[in-house]
């Protein structure tokens, strides 16, 4: 499968954002079309609002969309939400489990549910919001319901860039999936830290396959299933994850979401 990732500096108008993302990934010929965190908008947005933005992207590049996460406003709270455009028809596929503390997210924030790997193609694709990847059990979960790939939409300042893409590696190798991580780029954190970019991907292997840099871009990475098969039938991570762990973490997200 052939995914195109997508980061850019957030401007101040989520019309302006939408036609940014178009212009980037335009020429990209790919399966799927990949964003960060709040890429569209700092503030939240009412959640129909949000997914008018990923149909739009979606119907004018003629491809499928995994949007990314954004600030939305839901049954009178404030959530950080995935959505998808899959098959000409839109889908949640993460929640922000964890708000971050660092950047005063938990002031304003509601906790997410978890939600299950979706299908696109013959893959599925669990996403994990942001700081979320710093949770193994989350990944851990996706790696259990069968996920090949996680992805992590994300918005991480130039300091921790380094960790991030450790912690996307361990992630990759612990679980046997492709690991991608979508950052924002020159985009200003509530605490005045910049965000760096450096979009990742790591194999199954925690070989690192693709990082982006510092500017705005769209670029195209293509995933191989046999490679994940190779590995996955090589190490036996997945597996004893799948046959000695899987009822303890299936029952603490059933009590807990």
């Amino acid at each position: 499968m052939k995914i195109t990732l997508v980061q850019f500096r957030r401007r101040p108008l989520a019309e302006e954002n939408m036609w940014t993302a178009i212009s980037l990934a335009k020429n990209e010929k790919s399966d799927l079309i990949i964003f960060s965190e709040n890429w569209l908008s700092s503030k939240a947005i009412n959640l129909d609002d949000y997914i008018y933005y990923i149909e739009k992207i979606g119907n004018i590049l003629d491809s499928n969309i995994l949007g990314g996460i954004q600030y939305v406003n839901e049954n009178d709270s404030i959530k950080s939400v995935g959505i998808s455009y899959i098959n000409r028809k839109p889908v949640r596929i993460c929640e922000k489990i964890n708000p971050s503390k660092a950047v005063g997210e938990r002031e304003i924030l509601v906790g997410g549910k978890y939600i299950e790997p979706i299908k696109v193609y013959d893959w599925k694709i669990g996403c994990v919001a942001c700081v979320d990847i710093f949770y193994p059990e989350i990944s851990r979960l996706h790696a259990i319901n069968m996920a090949e790939i996680i992805y992590n939409p994300a918005s991480i300042s130039g300091e921790s860039v380094v960790l991030w893409h450790s912690v996307l590696r361990t992630r990759a190798a612990e679980n046997v999936v492709y690991s991608i991580g979508v950052n924002n780029t020159n985009t200003v954190y509530p605490d005045q830290r910049i965000t760096a970019g450096e979009s990742v991907v790591f194999n199954p292997h925690g070989d690192k396959i693709l990082e982006l840099g510092s500017e705005d871009t769209a670029i195209t990475v293509s995933l191989d299933y046999d490679y994940f098969d190779f590995v996955n039938r090589r190490w036996a991570f997945r597996e004893d994850l799948i046959n000695k762990y899987s009822n303890i973490y299936k029952s603490f997200f059933k009590e807990n979401n």
